[in-house]
């Protein structure tokens, strides 16, 4: 008896320090698990991953490729969906209030989408950035007073303001009022574009917004005078371009956005064929500038 009652205290025993060790080791893994969601935590919102920074660094790192095996696949099944569900999410539909008093525009019916339709301009843009960075057209936000955005998968639109312009490029970067991150595109080289690449154009033709055509470049080099302004290099497409279509992305068949879309020659007022873009090798000067 003697012997069974010292042997009853020796499993208690074994049987506490066991559990001791187990809260030990519990103790650390929950601290090793706070400590990684912290670092990861620290690394998202300090790292430049979704930033216009590294879209500087990695564009052309990322950029079309015909010999990938990839794109190849793409073309041979003639379907562009896996390109557009990456780029889809980041197009945005631009409403802005104008003041016409404060515009610079012509608004010219041949060669600008989005002409003021009593005060207010409706036209398209793309998050280049997590952080709700919109590239777009000038002429969309010229003169505007108040700037509002529809965003994929968001109910409400978002206030926006003004961060830089280019007037004489047609080219503006807003930013959206929020500390939201957003999707965002993947910018591509236009230096690499060729004559006859199939594209996509997405945007808001008359308020459609994300609507998509597909077309091919018709010239990569097309200098254009458009309301007394020159504008060289242009990128131009066939795919089906209208108002409203106006600082929407035109992509390649990777997903990849190569220009920004700006003007239309249109003798009827509607899309003739004749769409022009502005590649987005210009835009990254813009870009570049929010660092400076």
């Amino acid at each position: 008896m003697r012997k069974d009652w010292f042997r009853e205290i020796e499993l208690r025993e074994k049987a506490k320090e066991e559990k001791k060790r187990l809260r030990t080791i519990l103790t650390i893994l929950i601290v090793l698990l706070l400590c990684q969601s912290i670092f990861f935590g620290y690394k998202f919102w300090t790292s430049d991953e979704g930033t216009i920074k590294e879209q500087l660094k990695l564009s052309k790192k990322v950029s079309f490729d015909p010999d990938d095996e990839n794109f190849k696949l793409i073309c041979l099944n003639d379907s562009y969906a896996s390109a557009v569900a990456k780029v889809r999410p980041a197009v945005v539909c631009i409403i802005s209030d104008i003041d016409i008093s404060k515009s610079q525009q012509t608004f010219s019916d041949e060669t600008v989408f989005n002409k003021s339709s009593g005060k207010t301009s409706l036209g398209s843009g793309v998050i280049v950035d997590k952080k709700g960075y919109i590239l777009t057209n000038y002429h969309v936000i010229d003169g505007a007073t108040k700037i509002k955005v529809n965003v994929f998968g968001y109910d409400e639109p978002y206030n926006a303001e003004i961060v830089a312009t280019e007037p004489e490029k047609d080219l503006a970067l807003l930013k959206i009022d929020s500390d939201k991150t957003f999707s965002y595109a993947i910018l591509g080289d236009s230096d690499l574009v060729e004559v006859v690449d199939f594209v996509l154009a997405i945007g808001s033709p008359f308020g459609l917004e994300h609507t998509v055509t597909r077309g091919i470049i018709s010239d990569n080099k097309r200098d254009l005078l458009i309301d007394n302004s020159k504008y060289k290099n242009l990128i131009q497409t066939d795919a089906a371009i209208n108002r409203g279509n106006s600082g929407g992305p035109l992509i390649n068949a990777k997903g990849e956005v190569i220009g920004i879309n700006t003007a239309i020659y249109a003798p009827t007022g509607d899309f003739a064929g004749l769409g022009f873009a502005i590649p987005i090798n210009e835009a990254k000067q813009l870009l570049s500038k929010i660092y400076e």
